[in-house]
């Protein structure tokens, strides 16, 4: 069905003059002007569905999209606490941007090697193949909201928001790392009340550049994130992504990255605790297009009540990716009957010589490490809770604060199912 296409029991978005809307119904999500010309685009874009590979296991089909007729407002005080607070445990920071609803409100203290600017562009990168909620996306986004980062800023601090009742937000955030710079950025994503979100995060990392992106998700629970993180790297540069997902309500992210210079890099190491009536989705599509680089996944997830969780991977080798190295695992503990999830790995290797593995678990605490704690004198009930704790430990030394909130969480979600 396309999207500007009316079915059996839907009806979805049409261009009229410059607002989006279903047939008949106003859903107040504005089209900016200069974006006009994409209309016909946008009503050739297929709408979401299940029965898509990249959003099986998902709940998509559930969605009540006229649902969200509102707009955002502006977020309160004590979000923008929260997330100084979060940013706190990190240490400094050069300098610290704040985003509100997709728009920049703050460019923080300036600071040498970092340019902040809002841009009013969009579409460079649509793409036939790109899902139609990111074309949507880049179309909707009041803008994108650029950080140049260059020689002298080490680290970056980022705080996005996003409030209101059954309100639509749209944001795009670009990071581009010039050539040789070695730059830590800290992004604390934060959403208030029932919002649908569709964020675009773009990393575009320079020659010989080195990036660490530490992404910390804490949404409502009332929420829906719908979010695109897109990077492409040079020649010997690296990428490091480090997330943690702690608060949600339904939050997916799909991550789509290119290895396009020799001996590139990318690490991605991210934990996830999900509790009742809550949901994580993460779908991973990395392509090596060079020789010689590298890239590992790690996903672990702890669920509880009834909540779930979906990994879907594929890692792509080109014929251009001699002497590559892929690797991908997803591991899932389930600490209740109710709990769900699913874990799919995938690899495309189209070319010999390279080193490339995946794997993935879902199940319930090892019996074994819960027999060896009650030799210890651990009560049944306590060896769960600390396994379940200890789970993110072998994550990295330089995942601790990831480590820390995770475990807050674990604790957090316990109680509630208790």
């Amino acid at each position: 069905m396309g999207i500007g296409e009316s079915g059996a029991e839907l009806t979805f978005v049409t261009i009229e003059g410059d607002r989006v809307g279903s047939l008949g119904k106003d859903l107040s999500w504005q089209l900016p002007g200069r974006s006009t010309a994409r209309a016909a685009e946008v009503e050739r874009l297929a709408w979401p569905t299940e029965a898509l590979e990249c959003w099986r296991y998902s709940s998509v089909d559930d969605v009540d999209w006229d649902r969200y007729q509102g707009s955002g407002v502006a977020s309160a005080d004590a979000l923008w606490d929260r997330g100084m607070e979060i940013l706190a445990t990190f240490g400094s920071f050069d300098t610290i941007v704040r985003i509100d609803g997709g728009r920049l409100v703050e460019a923080g203290a300036s600071a040498n090697g970092v340019a902040v600017s809002h841009v009013e562009a969009a579409g460079e990168f649509l793409r036939e193949e790109d899902e139609s909620l990111l074309t949507l996306a880049t179309l909707l986004a009041p803008g994108r909201v650029e950080l140049q980062l260059d020689d002298g800023v080490r680290r970056v601090g980022v705080i996005t928001g996003g409030s209101g009742s059954d309100a639509a937000l749209w944001s795009w955030l670009r990071f581009v790392v010039a050539p040789d710079v070695q730059v830590e950025v800290v992004h604390v994503d934060l959403l208030d009340g029932s919002v649908l979100h569709l964020p675009i995060i773009e990393i575009v990392a320079g020659q010989g550049s080195s990036m660490v992106y530490r992404h910390h998700l804490d949404h409502d629970r009332q929420a829906l994130s719908l979010g695109y993180l897109r990077f492409r790297l040079a020649k010997e540069a690296r990428l490091q992504i480090d997330g943690a997902s702690t608060h949600q309500g339904y939050s997916r992210i799909r991550t789509d990255g290119v290895l396009q210079g020799t001996r590139a890099s990318a690490i991605v190491r991210v934990g996830y605790v999900v509790g009742t009536r809550e949901r994580v989705d993460y779908r991973t599509f990395i392509t090596h297009d060079a020789p010689l680089t590298t890239s590992n996944l790690l996903y672990k997830g702890v669920v509880n009540g009834d909540g779930a969780s979906i990994y879907t991977g594929m890692i792509t080798i080109t014929p251009l990716g001699k002497g590559s190295e892929a690797f991908q695992t997803n591991r899932n503990v389930l600490l209740s009957e109710e709990a769900l999830a699913w874990s799919v790995p995938n690899l495309d290797i189209q070319i010999s010589d390279v080193k490339c593995s995946h794997a993935s678990t879902v199940g319930p605490i090892d019996e074994e490490q819960l027999f060896y704690l009650a030799s210890k004198g651990f009560p049944a009930e306590e060896a769960r809770r600390t396994l379940a704790r200890a789970f993110f430990a072998d994550m990295g030394d330089d995942f601790s604060v990831e480590q820390q909130r995770l475990r807050r969480a674990v604790d957090e979600k316990w109680e509630l199912v208790e």
